[in-house]
């Protein structure tokens, strides 16, 4: 049964293979500064200042090179190098790079050497929320940052604190032209080498290679999934469990892993994964440390309901809707638009809010109010889990 939500859509973004990476300059001093961390379920955002007012960009470690909405075209400088990108699901082809306006955090000034140039519209229709840029490793990869979950802070420094360094052991990290990456065990026989990447929003993604090590040529119990990227590429895909993992001495349960078939690049190690900590990378000297949140090892959970929505005007659109799901029994079909959930305006939910309900277990009934066209009519879904 293919039960899958548009969380993913925009979280499987392009790892552009276009430069070697930067550094910060004016580095956070070792007392750290502070910015705040925006989680909306789908991306993590910073508010960032440029052209004299406040930007909402999207922190990823899957990105070498930052990158503004196409919007911003016009106030940008002129284009500095023409580079290529791949994308988890397919080839981008050529991008344009341009001059870097100063972009600041917190006060902190990021010294970038150009920045893309990229239609980020997906990303807000699928997060419902602002998405202005994104911050790649170019941004941060010079210096220490820590993501804390539990307080919704980006804390920037030019060190790891002592009180970190001495209860949580350092987990190497590997660097390559464009990325860095970390080592986990899965089932307790099977290594791999991540990519730590904060733009996907599911726990693992694997390339072809990583799939066929985990889940073996003919993988059973699996799911469906929509997936998409921030090059606007759209495909189906699926998703299987994980049943153990480890990575250093933390051990998790039941992750969901979502196949993505660029074989050119590399398996991620996403932000399902890292938000169940205050995570500090110290990129200078290759090191992670995680510290677990108090539910660090639940296991995952997904959408029930095969609903695959978008926030489009304000509306809550239904972009599809999976095979023999329950949305699909109570017909449910493409371009109906959710008005209301459990009896509350869906314009005034947030898409985390919606997911949340169509997640919320096994049997659990969800009411909708539905518009489809000129007409109006309410129905009930019956959630039902597919893994």
């Amino acid at each position: 049964m293919a039960v899958k939500y548009f969380r993913r859509l925009a979280l499987v973004t392009p790892l552009l293979s276009v430069l070697g990476l930067g550094e910060i300059l004016h580095a956070a001093d070792a007392a750290g500064q502070e910015a705040p961390l925006l989680d909306d379920g789908v991306m993590i955002r910073v508010p960032v200042s440029a052209f004299g007012k406040t930007l909402y960009c999207q922190v990823d470690t899957g990105f070498t090179v930052s990158a503004l909405d196409a919007g911003y075209r016009p106030v940008l400088g002129g284009i500095i190098a023409t580079v290529a990108g791949e994308s988890p699901l397919s080839r981008v082809g050529s991008l344009s790079l341009f001059q870097s306006p100063d972009l600041t955090i917190a006060g902190r000034l990021l010294n970038l050497h150009g920045i893309l140039c990229l239609d980020l519209n997906i990303a807000r229709m699928i997060s419902g929320q602002a998405c202005d840029g994104i911050l790649g490793l170019d941004g941060f990869a010079g210096g220490v940052i820590t993501l804390d979950f539990e307080h919704n802070q980006l804390i920037q420094a030019g060190r790891v604190p002592d009180i970190i360094q001495h209860q949580y052991p350092a987990i190497p990290l590997q660097r390559s032209a464009q990325y860095y990456s970390l080592e986990v065990l899965i089932n307790q026989h099977q290594r791999l080498q991540l990519m730590i990447d904060t733009g996907d929003s599911s726990s693992l993604s694997l390339n072809p290679e990583g799939w066929r090590a985990v889940f073996g040529a003919e993988a059973q119990g699996l799911a469906g999934a929509t997936i998409a990227d921030s090059a606007n590429h759209v495909v189906r895909s699926r998703t299987g469990v994980i049943g153990r993992l480890a990575v250093g001495n933390l051990n998790y349960t039941n992750l969901h892993a979502t196949f993505t078939p660029n074989p050119a690049l590399p398996s991620h190690l996403g932000l399902g994964f890292f938000r169940r900590h205050t995570v500090t990378f110290d990129f200078p000297h290759r090191r992670c440390y995680l510290q677990p949140r108090p539910d660090y090892s639940r296991p995952d959970r997904e959408d029930l309901s095969g609903l695959h929505l978008l926030r489009v005007d304000g509306e809550t659109l239904v972009y599809s809707v999976d095979n023999d799901s329950p949305a699909s029994l109570v017909g449910l079909q493409a371009q109906d638009l959710i008005a209301a959930v459990n009896g509350q305006n869906a314009s005034s939910l947030t898409m985390w809010d919606i997911r949340t309900v169509l997640q919320t277990g096994d049997g659990d009934k969800v009411a909708l109010h539905v518009r489809r066209g000129k007409s109006e009519f309410d129905t009930i879904l019956v959630l039902k889990a597919a893994l």
